[in-house]
């Protein structure tokens, strides 16, 4: 991947509305046992730490980052996620019930396989308001652009990029669905508002 790939075009700021696509619709792909899940680019730094934890809390808007490296080992890079609940966000808490003034609950969001761009959020059952829902965003910049992996990055991969999409399921299930998201293939990224916590992928 060259240093030019990375960089963002100021004018893509300017039309990437226009740029982005639902990856949900009429033409979504059927739900499926496998995916073929998007991998890091080896050649880059890895990430900072493959999980995130913070306390989201009614009234509150907070979020939590996950990051590349740095210039050092131990210094916050590039963006690679990035999860907000706002303040009116929470809804029912895992046993079903709902969240009442003031209270708060712990959310983690680990990345199963650094390795790869798979994510599984706690606590399971967590619901957000579906008015106010959270916001997810998955930045690609530094995935894998040889997709299919078979050595060369060319118009067989960009094809596959443009067939992108973000993917959940709820374990133990097996199948995979596609979430309802944004896609900017300018940005290289996904937008996605979150209803209630799974495990989610950038897949093909």
């Amino acid at each position: 991947m060259t240093d030019m790939h990375r960089l963002i075009p100021s004018l893509a700021l300017l039309v990437s509305a226009a740029a982005c696509s639902n990856s949900s619709g009429p033409t979504s792909p059927p739900p499926r046992a496998t995916l073929r899940v998007i991998v890091q680019d080896s050649t880059y730094k890895p990430l900072l730490s493959a999980q995130g934890s913070f306390v989201a809390k009614v009234g509150e808007q907070r979020e939590v980052r996950l990051v590349y490296q740095g210039s050092l080992p131990t210094d916050s890079g590039s963006e690679f996620l990035r999860f907000e609940v706002p303040a009116d966000g929470l809804y029912r808490k895992p046993d079903g019930t709902p969240f009442g003034p003031a209270d708060s609950i712990r959310i983690t969001i680990t990345v199963v396989d650094p390795k790869q761009f798979l994510f599984d959020f706690q606590p399971s059952g967590l619901q957000f308001n579906p008015s106010q829902p959270a916001r997810l965003r998955v930045e690609y910049h530094y995935a894998d652009q040889d997709f299919n992996g078979d050595g060369t990055i060319d118009s067989r991969d960009a094809a596959i990029e443009t067939m992108l999409s973000l993917w959940r399921r709820e374990p133990p299930d097996t199948l995979w669905f596609t979430e309802s998201a944004a896609k900017s293939v300018e940005l290289e990224e996904f937008d996605a508002s979150i209803l209630s916590f799974s495990q989610y992928a950038v897949a093909w």
